[in-house]
């Protein structure tokens, strides 16, 4: 079993339906109608007037305060038809609204909740959707207005939506024909437009718009009605008729009366009268009551048991829930890049503390080494300049002594020129050197006879060398390489 409840607020009257499912049947339990009293322009005193309203009747009449209540959206809702786009998935057109539609409603964009209450199909994959949106301050106060009473606020909907969901329901408008619905009260006027089972159109015009003076009647209505019926489907349909339109009209006997006349001979279409309770059990005296159609359809749309319905209070909370997670992807992106940066500046501290310690230790041994290679200095100023500037005069006293006993002692010289033409890389061993004053004798063992014949060219560049002869070649049994001796003539000096 499931109780639901459906408070239609308007600008004159609070309309209260409590509905129950039950078996696969809907039942009316409660229902109740009062008028708003007159209390001047005050919000905050309207306000409290509804509320003090609201309270007396589910007192009185003993309504269920655990159902679930449906609410409609106050009276600023606006309603745009001409979103299109190729987007099929209801939640990627949810995405977009707000961004493609910011300078089509009267609403600043920080403010606006704005969701999906139908859509058609176009030529090719293009498709046309019905957007309703309303002020959040505004939807935030309706809540709190319900809450306050000790009511559970489950969905806030759209006057309209309540109006097509209890005609879907009791005539069943799930084919293809187009279908229009009006609602009219005693200040107001609601025209819906369907087509497979899906709205497309809303309008809602005030008595007043449609008066031509201001001593209106219901009687006066039908024809100005008539042509904003017209001029509306010209421009849906880009026809009168629509395909032969089903028009269902909830409002008194005299309007009905006048629009069952003249609807038929200007667009050409059938007119019946929308009966809310068709399939709802209810008391003989409610099937004719029009002032309860939209809070019918509010209970009927919070059983959850007909078609999905716009609901601002979803739209909102899922925008908020939207915003909270961004919020909390923001901050705990901003921890993550905060933690990232903290570490990388330990780590450089770690990085500069570590090189600092290493530059202490090196300076500490270039200074022991410093000591130990140069005692004698007692004033140290920079170890490595000083050390350097040692080691240039060390070398330019031993260039001078190497130079001058190069020119005075040949056998050294010799023995230097040697070592500059016979590298490690040549592997030649030599095993015996014997130098006289005009000659040399070389003995040693090289990797093959080849090697013997590029070592003699090596040892011809030798200035001092004027002739160098092979006395003895062959194999060293004992290395497997190959034995020489060569005999060298050296020039006078």
């Amino acid at each position: 079993m499931k109780r639901s409840i459906g408070i239609d607020i308007n600008r004159d009257k609070i309309s209260i339906v409590q509905l129950c499912f039950n078996g696969g049947k809907f039942s009316l339990e409660h229902s109740c109608v009062r008028e708003i009293p007159k209390s001047g322009s005050s919000e905050e005193k309207s306000t409290a007037d509804i509320k003090a309203l609201i309270n007396s009747i589910i007192a009185e009449e003993n309504f269920d305060m655990s159902a679930k209540v449906t609410v409609t959206a106050p009276v600023d809702r606006v309603f745009f038809q001409n979103f299109r786009t190729d987007l099929s998935v209801k939640k990627d057109v949810q995405q977009l609204l707000k961004f493609e539609l910011e300078d089509d409603f009267p609403i600043p964009f920080d403010e606006l909740v704005a969701g999906i209450c139908g859509s058609r199909e176009l030529k090719g994959d293009d498709k046309e959707f019905l957007i309703g949106a309303l002020n959040r301050l505004a939807l935030q106060n309706r809540v709190k207005t319900i809450k306050e009473v000790g009511l559970k606020c489950s969905a806030v909907t759209a006057d309209v939506c309540a109006l097509y969901a209890i005609t879907s329901l009791n005539h069943n408008l799930i084919d293809n024909t187009p279908s229009l619905v009006i609602h009219a009260d005693n200040s107001k006027i609601i025209m819906a437009i369907s087509e497979k089972d899906r709205l497309i159109c809303v309008r809602h015009f005030n008595h007043q718009d449609l008066a031509v003076d201001e001593h209106y009647s219901m009687q006066s209505l039908a024809p100005a009605l008539t042509r904003e019926i017209e001029m509306t489907l010209r421009a849906i349909f880009r026809s009168n008729t629509g395909a032969q339109l089903k028009v269902f009209i909830s409002a008194d006997n005299e309007l009905l009366q006048d629009l069952s006349q003249a609807l038929p001979e200007a667009i050409n279409c059938e007119v019946v009268a929308l009966n809310p309770f068709t399939n709802i059990d209810c008391p003989e005296k409610q099937q004719t009551n029009t002032d309860v159609v939209i809070a019918a359809g509010l209970a009927l749309i919070g059983t959850n048991e007909i078609g999905e319905a716009l609901n601002f209070l979803a739209v909102d909370e899922l925008r908020s829930d939207q915003r909270a997670e961004t919020k909390r992807g923001l901050l705990i992106f901003g921890l993550l890049v905060l933690a990232i940066g903290v570490l990388l500046i330990a780590k450089l501290f770690y990085e500069l503390n570590t090189l600092e310690n290493e530059n202490q230790l090196l300076n500490q041994q270039v200074r022991d080494v410093f000591v130990q290679t140069l005692p004698e200095e007692k004033k140290i100023v920079n170890e490595l300049a000083q050390m350097n500037g040692k080691l240039e005069a060390v070398r330019a006293e031993y260039n001078i002594f190497a130079t001058g006993l190069s020119e005075r002692i040949l056998p050294l010289k010799l023995l230097q020129d040697l070592s500059e033409k016979i590298t490690p890389d040549q592997n030649v061993r030599i095993y015996d050197i014997s130098i006289a004053p005009q000659s040399m004798r070389l003995v040693g063992v090289v990797a093959s006879f080849e090697s013997v014949d590029n070592l003699t060219s090596l040892l011809s560049q030798i200035p001092e060398f004027n002739e160098i002869e092979l006395q003895n070649i062959d194999v060293d049994p004992q290395s497997g390489g190959v034995r020489f001796t060569l005999s060298v003539t050296m020039g006078s000096e």
